[in-house]
């Protein structure tokens, strides 16, 4: 029998397990926090993470934002509900967004922006404040919920139809459980 070559897209594609991981870590839950939501082990939850990343060939610890962007990009998972209003950024904030989306590492993302590799996490800390988010991971969610870091035209007309806020927008932060549990509750 012939061996059969696997598609990037077939290697690449997530296991049920791993999605329900995923839909966690785009809201942005820790793994203790993901792990409890789905009522597995907290170790069983970093696996399906650290799976998630090596399917993308994302291992580094800091790499999370990256692996949530891989599988948001993917459209294996919808983004986590936004508010429908997108704050105010500038061009140096959407070229942040757009660098911890894409690049792991501290180094790399000063590279992308061009700026000090010291004022990366500053940076980053104020870009998550300015947005409302959870932490740097929930960022890139938004970022996609918001269609400022989609793939693609057809992503974007998926973004628009399936995650149109169905609540009240809210001008406080919610955990990213509680996210995860909007979005499984305002599924059709």
């Amino acid at each position: 029998m012939p061996v059969k070559i696997r598609t990037a897209q077939e290697l690449t594609q997530l296991t049920p397990a791993e999605k329900r991981a995923a839909a966690h870590l785009v809201a942005g839950a820790s793994n203790a926090d993901g792990a409890q939501a789905l009522g597995i082990s907290t170790t069983t939850f970093t696996g399906h993470i650290v799976a998630i990343g090596k399917k993308y060939g994302i291992t580094s610890r800091r790499g999370r934002p990256a692996r949530a962007h891989a599988v948001l990009a993917s459209g294996q998972v919808p983004p986590p509900p936004a508010p429908e209003h997108i704050p105010d950024f500038s061009e140096q904030d959407l070229r942040l967004l757009r660098a911890l989306a894409e690049h792991p590492e501290t180094h790399d993302i000063a590279r992308a922006v061009e700026i000090a590799p010291a004022d990366v996490r500053p940076m980053i800390a104020d870009l998550v404040d300015k947005a409302g988010a959870a932490n740097d991971t929930h960022l890139v969610g938004l970022g996609h919920a918001w269609g400022l870091l989609n793939a693609s035209p057809a992503r974007s007309e998926f973004i628009e139809t399936n995650t149109k806020p169905r609540h009240p927008a809210s001008s406080t932060r919610c955990a990213p459980t509680t996210l995860v549990k909007q979005l499984a509750s305002s599924s059709p």
